[in-house]
């Protein structure tokens, strides 16, 4: 775009030699007569009013393509800056590059990278780490703390997490289950989100960990508004609510749960951010003094002793995939059984592919809960009468360089222990002894490496007992019926249907929000699960959920 103007400007620079030239030629000499000279004259003034002339349109014709440049430099910097949410145009120009269709992606693909989760709030934060040069862990770890705020039920400090981090780089898969080996309390968990969080940070963290903090810092001070989901969550729980100390949070001035819309401020959780930002120890000292006396020193010793480390994942190959999971307690053992089952199938087994998959995934689920993983304790799917299933809050990351991160959080069941410690406004869990294998089936992250195709995919799902179910059909359309990634999560979902002996009798069509584990091993039907997926794919990076609606993903 910019040899035209050099090009007018030597044709320029050709039209003033060629004027010189021609006045030095000119000699007046004495003797000329009138007319003569006129004649000289009047071609000096022609000569020179030509000049200036072009001189004029040349200036002006480089003044315009300046200005058009200019104005393309300016619209593609803004498109990337209005770079997008759920619903929004994924992938964005680079500043100054000029807008063209090749740049154009379906929503949900960006080009650098993509973060999902159940809250628009949550997934800006994590974005805007992301276009300050943080990588996939320091997203995740500002969109964790973060979703401990906005969905306070469903995970937070007082938790525990299940994380899975793939580095594009080296290939490897990793794993961190931040969940106690050892209980203090028969009321309450141990808090290990926050160390668990911290030592992701050191071991892969880029950007400084007081960093990761400010965000939500601000954000508990400032206050959430109670969504939907939090509302929700607050009427099921409402007697447990008013009765303890969570009112203090969630109830107005009369003592009334506060509905959707209401602010919810969080300053004493912001005051222990902005300390843990500083040291390590931060949360034990302040914990401890709201604990009765008879606990803190168990605590504490506990507290100094989690054992948290990384660990090699689960692997299992799968055709040309080979799928990465979340060892015990984490649920990746219990996915492992549903889809060896699948691939152990014989032909002969049903009568088409849909109930052959279904039946086998079903064998494997029935023999993962009753403890043939690890030899674990029996597990059923909750009954009616039995309590909610454990709830969480889960969040996927990844870039276009393949590296990934999927976390699953949970304070184990809604509101966990229900106890809100006074002066550090932390929620406990109510996760008061070490996990059995398959007990945590809601922490069931995954990452499929399919092969040839260079393509990385990320997994994780809610839905309590049913979470690993999900993830299987989610894995059984791409791999075994060959579903594109879209489809895997968006077409109709394959479900049992039994005949009147509760043998299983032939496949139905469905959709992730209705399938429920009752369908897997004859236990209670629970909510549907949501699937969030991540991947890696054609140097970008891609962000879906099933439903749709259930969540919120950002990129740049």
């Amino acid at each position: 775009m910019e040899a035209a103007p050099a090009r007018y400007q030597a044709r320029y620079q050709r039209l003033r030699g060629s004027d010189s030239d021609g006045e030095e030629a000119v000699e007046l000499r004495g003797g000329p007569g009138r007319s003569s000279l006129q004649v000289l004259l009047h071609q000096h003034h022609w000569e020179t009013c030509a000049r200036v002339s072009s001189a004029l349109v040349l200036l002006a014709l480089a003044l315009a393509l300046a200005f058009s440049q200019m104005t393309s430099r300016l619209g593609s910097t803004q498109a990337h800056r209005q770079g997008g949410g759920a619903g929004q145009m994924g992938a964005q120009e680079e500043p100054g590059d000029i807008p063209s269709a090749a740049h154009m992606h379906a929503p949900g693909i960006y080009h650098h990278a993509a973060l999902i989760t159940s809250s628009k709030t949550c997934s800006r934060l994590g974005k805007d780490l992301l276009v300050a040069g943080g990588n996939v862990v320091d997203a995740g770890i500002a969109a964790a703390l973060c979703l401990g705020l906005v969905h306070p039920h469903a995970g937070g400090l007082g938790g525990v997490f299940s994380a899975l981090l793939h580095n594009g780089s080296s290939g490897r898969t990793v794993v961190l289950n931040a969940i106690p080996r050892r209980g203090f309390s028969q009321r309450y968990g141990l808090p290990v989100a926050l160390p668990g969080l911290h030592l992701l940070h050191r071991h892969y963290g880029r950007l400084a960990w007081p960093r990761l903090l400010e965000g939500p810092a601000e954000l508990a001070q400032r206050g959430v508004r109670v969504g939907r989901e939090l509302a929700a969550a607050l009427r099921e729980s409402a007697g447990a609510v008013k009765a303890s100390g969570l009112c203090s949070l969630f109830c107005d001035g009369a003592g009334e749960l506060k509905g959707q819309g209401a602010l919810v401020t969080h300053p004493r959780l912001a005051a222990l951010l902005r300390a843990v930002a500083s040291g390590d120890d931060a949360l034990p000292r302040a914990l401890a003094p709201d604990l009765p006396p008879a606990e803190r020193e168990p605590f504490l010793q506990a507290m100094g002793d989690l054992g948290l480390e990384l660990q090699n994942p689960l692997a299992m190959r799968l055709g040309n995939t080979w799928l990465h999971g979340a060892p015990a307690p984490a649920a990746g053992s219990l996915l492992a059984s549903v889809l060896e089952e699948v691939r152990a199938a014989e032909p002969g087994d049903a009568p088409d592919p849909c109930l052959r998959a279904l039946s086998a995934a079903r064998r494997g689920f029935s023999r993962g809960l009753v403890g043939a993983v690890g030899g674990g304790p029996s597990l059923r799917p909750p009954r009616p009468g039995r309590g909610p299933s454990p709830v969480g809050s889960h969040l996927a990351v990844a870039d276009s360089q393949g590296n990934l991160l999927l976390l699953s959080a949970s304070l184990n069941s809604s509101f966990g222990s229900k106890f809100l410690a006074p002066a550090s406004g932390i929620v406990l869990s109510d996760l008061t002894a070490p996990a059995g294998p398959g007990l945590l089936s809601w922490a069931c992250p995954v990452v499929l490496s399919l092969g040839e195709e260079g393509t990385v995919v990320g997994l994780g799902a809610t839905g309590g007992s049913a979470a690993p179910l999900a993830l299987a059909q989610a894995i059984i359309n791409q791999v075994y019926l060959g579903q594109s990634l879209q489809e895997a999560l968006e077409s109709p979902w394959l479900q049992l249907r039994g005949g009147g002996d509760g043998a299983p009798q032939g496949c139905g069509l469905g959709t992730p929000t209705n399938l429920s584990s009752a369908e897997w091993a004859g236990g209670a039907p629970q909510a549907g699960p949501w699937v969030l997926q991540v991947a890696s794919q054609g140097e970008h990076a891609r962000a879906l959920a099933a439903p749709a609606a259930c969540c919120h993903h950002e990129g740049y």
